[in-house]
């Protein structure tokens, strides 16, 4: 039988811990992690020569033939830091889910970094950054989502910040107050990012509820610049013998105004079509008045859209 330093005695134990400790991060280790599992500095100097272990970053290394992935570049991204480290900013809200696009950038935060060499990721700085920070998404470690949407303040423009936030309220990843205790423990003099985030809260914590897609964040953000109240959001109507006649994105109950922000990804297809019809005629024949705002309208024409609101608010 062949034995080799991989698989027989003592060298072969140690080498299937530290495969146990890659296998959890998508194949990357580091300097460390290999030493606490007794293997020697030569011998990770030599395998990594040698091409058995891929230099990621210093001390950070990949076993061979593990896939690349995007995941595994941040997860190295974060090893390669001192601790404590993690996915932040936009690489986070990825991760979490606040936003469907995967940034160009990697972006990781520690508390104090000495740069030694030109890295191809962006690492912040943050004095306030604390272990409980940090949480662990997909196995690897990120900020949390509360200090994800104040940190983002600092990078990333307005509109995505607000995107984030909303995402993240529906989801219920936090609440507008968590956010705010958040803001409260960290803001000080010059602390990037709370200058974009804590307008954005205060203005979700004077709403009553949150909306349900990115769509009737962006009606409500055109209503809130405006002088008139916002309406009601995810209204029900029901009939005389009590049954649902449907729900809408929007009401004003007092001038039995309805609205809904029409998407042609989720309205336009003909099941979709057909019910939101069925469902505008039988609120008309209860005395409803129905409009309906599309996506373009909202960003290219936000006046005319704000006309009609002004027409049922004023009369």
């Amino acid at each position: 039988m062949y034995c080799d330093e991989w698989h027989c005695g003592p060298m072969g134990q140690r080498d299937r811990l530290l495969a146990k400790t890659a296998r959890l991060q998508r194949g990357v280790f580091t300097f460390e992690q290999a030493a606490a599992c007794g293997i020697p500095r030569r011998t990770i100097a030599r395998r990594a020569s040698r091409g058995d272990y891929e230099t990621l970053y210093h001390g950070v290394y990949g076993i061979a033939g593990s896939q690349d992935s995007w995941h595994r570049q941040v997860h190295a991204a974060v090893l390669s830091l001192p601790d404590p480290a993690a996915a932040s900013h936009k690489t986070a809200a990825h991760l979490w889910g606040m936003t469907s696009r995967q940034p160009n950038d990697t972006e990781v935060v520690t508390r104090r970094y000495r740069r030694r060499e030109r890295l191809p990721f962006v690492v912040h700085e943050s004095l306030d950054l604390l272990e409980t920070d940090i949480v662990e998404v997909n196995g690897i470690p990120t900020t949390s989502a509360v200090r994800t949407v104040v940190d983002l303040g600092a990078s990333a423009p307005p509109w995505y910040v607000e995107q984030c936030l909303d995402s993240g309220l529906r989801n219920n990843l936090f609440t507008a107050w968590n956010v705010r205790h958040f803001i409260a423990r960290v803001a000080k003099r010059g602390r990037r990012g709370v200058g974009t985030i804590r307008p954005l809260v205060e203005d979700r914590l004077s709403w009553d509820s949150i909306t349900e897609s990115a769509l009737e964040d962006l009606f409500r953000s055109v209503v809130a610049l405006s002088p008139y109240p916002m309406p009601d959001p995810q209204f029900e109507v029901w009939d005389a013998k009590g049954e649902l006649i449907g729900r809408f994105d929007f009401a004003y109950p007092e001038r039995m105004a309805l609205i809904e922000t029409d998407s042609e990804r989720f309205h336009m297809d003909p099941a979709s079509f057909q019910r939101d019809r069925e469902k505008q005629n039988r609120a008309q024949l209860l005395g409803w008045t129905v409009y309906r705002f599309t996506w373009r309208q909202l960003l290219d024409d936000p006046t005319t859209v704000l006309d009609v609101i002004a027409s049922i608010c004023e009369t």
